[in-house]
């Protein structure tokens, strides 16, 4: 069975820039199948989708922390709702998802489900797939609903349209070889590493690779430029170079295609370089979830701990510091993106 022959569809995809990454092999395989695909998405997703060929267009829906209601938005909608969609679907299954693909006026309406949604939610829904095994690659989960409607293909995977003005802009600000460290997660406090472990760990890289620069950036927030900030005092080091402002997603992308390793946190720049197809050395505490999202492969590290919040649902951790992050220690991971930069070097 191959799907129905949808000629235009509308993916609803309101999420940060990790679960728009993990979209994009399905954004890719409903384009394939002859679909032309556009996406509602956030701001920070449609710049990240100016760089895959196959997405034409995006509704833009501002977001943020606490998020605005969804009333705001109607008028897009209704524009949406002029373009008579043969299809909406959405792969992530928050309700503001759900809404948004029941009130599209599309012919066929589609959600996953994550198994807390609200009925109202579901209203205007002309079919639901069940929730997806969350030990699978979220990319592969989303693929897997697909799949459910008839899909026979595989993987697509990730390609990027990066432009040459971007790369080179990358290339004119630092020295290779360089890694990527991304030490802030916009998602919690306690996903985040303490700043004197990183500074040990820069401490200890530069010990073995002396030549190896340091690129590390944010989203230009407040509380992210003040850890930047003073992680500058820390290391005290013309090795580590800071970029505090926000960069435009296809210049990040392209600082990510020229490094040597990513090395940081669960965090949506994790996911980025991961489809970018480096390597990647990342710090995770132990959740439910955590299988869907921690890459995999030869060229991943992923240093993990149990986390006794996820096991007793009670939070044991105090202010901002998250005890089972804190029990990684900065020489298992100096050893780890030593292994990744020591093997470019001798090759």
């Amino acid at each position: 069975m191959a799907l129905p022959s949808w000629k235009k569809v509308l993916v609803v995809d309101l999420g940060f820039l990790g679960d728009t990454v993990h979209s994009i092999p399905s954004f890719r395989a409903l384009a394939q199948s002859g679909a032309q695909v556009d996406v509602m998405t956030t701001g920070v997703g449609a710049e990240l989708l100016a760089l895959v060929p196959e997405v034409s267009r995006s509704w833009i829906i501002p977001l943020a922390k606490p998020s605005p209601p969804p009333w705001r938005h109607l008028g897009t909608l209704r524009a949406i709702r002029a373009e008579k969609y043969d299809l909406a679907i959405t792969f992530v299954g928050s309700d503001r998802n759900l809404y948004c693909t029941g009130w599209s006026g599309a012919r066929q309406r589609i959600a996953h489900l994550s198994g807390r949604n609200s009925w109202p939610a579901r209203w205007g829904l002309t079919q639901t797939v069940a929730a997806r095994d969350r030990s699978h690659p979220v990319y592969e989960q989303r693929l897997s609903i697909l799949r459910h409607l008839g899909w026979t293909g595989n993987n697509p995977g990730w390609a990027w349209k990066i432009l040459e003005a971007d790369v080179r802009w990358a290339r004119e600000q630092t020295r290779a070889p360089f890694l990527h460290l991304s030490i802030s997660a916009a998602s919690s406090p306690l996903n985040e590493w303490p700043l004197d472990a990183w500074s040990e760990t820069l401490r200890q890289v530069w010990l073995k690779s002396p030549h190896t620069r340091v690129i590390a950036t944010g989203v230009g927030s407040e509380r992210e430029t003040a850890r930047l900030a003073d992680l500058v005092s820390l290391v005290q080091d013309e090795r580590l170079q800071i970029f505090f402002d926000r960069l435009p997603i296809s210049r990040l992308a392209a600082f990510l295609q020229e490094s040597s390793l990513h090395l940081g946190l669960d965090s949506g720049v994790l996911h980025f370089a991961m489809a970018l197809g480096k390597p990647t050395v990342s710090l995770f505490r132990d959740s439910e979830g955590r299988p869907g999202w921690a890459p995999r492969g030869e060229q991943h590290q992923v240093l993990l701990r149990d986390c006794s919040c996820n096991q007793t649902g009670k939070a044991a951790c105090s202010g901002s510091r998250a005890l089972c992050l804190s029990k990684i220690t900065p020489a298992e991971v100096a050893q780890a993106a030593l292994t990744v930069l020591l093997a470019k070097e001798k090759g």
